[in-house]
């Protein structure tokens, strides 16, 4: 655990880079420090390694004084990813990663094995262990800058816009990786970033900071969507903050109809007698193992020769799919809003069809979490909906089982 108190840091002249800080960083979680330029928040990051000395307060590691100890011993056991992974330009790979074992005394051997572990986990290629970093893309080498950091396994992990210096695609990428570790690691993980999505995404905690070294509020990711403290926050989230928070709604509250799915073969007349009982405008035509076909309306229905019955021709695709189990009311909102018939198809595990939505349902299930919210004083949903990182976090909804994935 990381505590500040009381923590100011003011530079000659008067400026106050950070203010009076109180702040609490559980163990083996990530909290994202996130705020404008020059609100102090990479100042506060550099204080835990002692990079810079604060003026007044105090910060704790693990109950310690980081004060006890000299600077060289502390940041040994802490590990430091910053903008364009700084590795040595001179070194091989599995040299910049092998770097703070070989100072805290392992043999080249051992280090190096510890960096080619490293390199598997964090996705690089064994291939790579021998060639120097400008031979890398921007993201591989942000990879190396992360496994460089962990190699001394220390508890404490800070980033310092680690993926800033990457295009969008990779940063995506990088994100969910870093996810992906911390499930594993359970480091404790202080991340400073300009970037309201990357915190939301990747934080268990997000920290806002007023311009000055301020706290303005820390909370859940999902808590700060749903009750931000004020409207300074409130405007530094954006406004689609109600879209984003669907992100934490599980779609596993959605009522799905099956009455409007019809199996490939039916007489036409018994899907025109389903389609009126349903009361839907587009029937879902799925095969015998119950994987989406396509839609079908009334009009196509009624078109086709008396004694005719539904064939898999002709329909209209079923566009994006969403998982009913792991996926959040975002991905199925987004599959429903890009699907032509407004409408979606709900999988199960197994890529079979549970059901579709409407736009009622959803609107339905948005209401019911947060009625269950408010009854539980939180202002948001609970953290225990759909996993971190994946589709459910956010992103688009996921492709169909049957490989269309083009929107309906």
């Amino acid at each position: 655990m990381i505590t500040f108190e009381r923590v100011t840091k003011r530079y000659p002249g008067g400026t106050v880079a950070v203010d009076a800080l109180d702040l609490e960083v559980p163990a083996g979680k990530t909290m994202v420090l996130v705020g404008p330029s020059g609100c102090g928040k990479t100042t506060s990051l550099r204080m835990i390694n002692r990079m810079v000395e604060p003026t007044s307060g105090r910060i704790m590691l693990d109950g310690r004084d980081i004060r006890q100890a000299k600077p060289a011993v502390l940041r040994r056991g802490i590990g430091y990813v910053i903008q364009q992974s700084g590795l040595f330009p001179h070194r091989t790979i599995e040299d910049n990663i092998a770097t703070v074992p070989l100072l805290a005394g392992w043999t080249k051997a051992k280090a190096r094995a510890r960096a080619h572990d490293l390199m598997e986990l964090v996705g690089l290629e064994p291939g790579l262990a021998r060639r120097y970093p400008h031979q890398l893309s921007g993201g591989q080498q942000q990879r190396v800058g992360v496994a460089r950091a962990l190699a001394a396994d220390p508890p404490v992990l800070l980033m310092d816009e680690p993926f800033s210096a990457v295009d969008p695609i990779v940063r995506a990428s990088l994100q969910d990786e870093l996810i992906k570790l911390q499930a594993e690691l359970h480091k404790t993980v202080v991340l400073v970033t300009h970037d309201i999505e990357e915190a939301i995404k990747v934080g268990d905690l997000v920290a806002i900071f007023h311009p000055g070294g301020r706290l303005a509020q820390v909370d859940s990711p999902e808590r700060l969507l749903g009750a931000p403290v004020d409207s300074y926050v409130e405007n530094f989230l954006g406004f689609d903050r109600g879209i984003r928070r669907l992100s934490f709604l599980p779609a596993a509250g959605l009522t799905l109809d099956d009455d409007a799915v019809i199996e490939v073969g039916m007489p036409v007349a018994d899907a025109l007698r389903a389609c009126k009982q349903s009361g839907a405008p587009w029937l879902l035509v799925i095969d015998s193992q119950r994987l989406p076909l396509g839609w079908v309306s009334p009009a196509d229905l009624e078109m086709l020769p008396a004694g005719a019955r539904v064939g898999g021709e002709a329909l209209t695709p079923y566009g994006h799919t969403f998982s009913v189990s792991t996926d959040s009311l975002r991905a199925a909102l987004d599959a429903t809003v890009l699907s032509r018939t407004g409408r979606a198809v709900g999988i199960d595990a197994d890529g079979r069809v549970a059901g579709v939505t409407s736009y009622d349902s959803l609107r339905a299930a948005i209401h019911a979490a947060d009625e269950a919210a408010a009854e539980a004083g939180q202002g948001g949903p609970a953290r225990d909906g759909p996993a971190r990182g994946g589709p459910a976090r956010d992103g688009p909804a996921r492709g169909g089982p049957a490989g269309q994935g083009a929107p309906g």
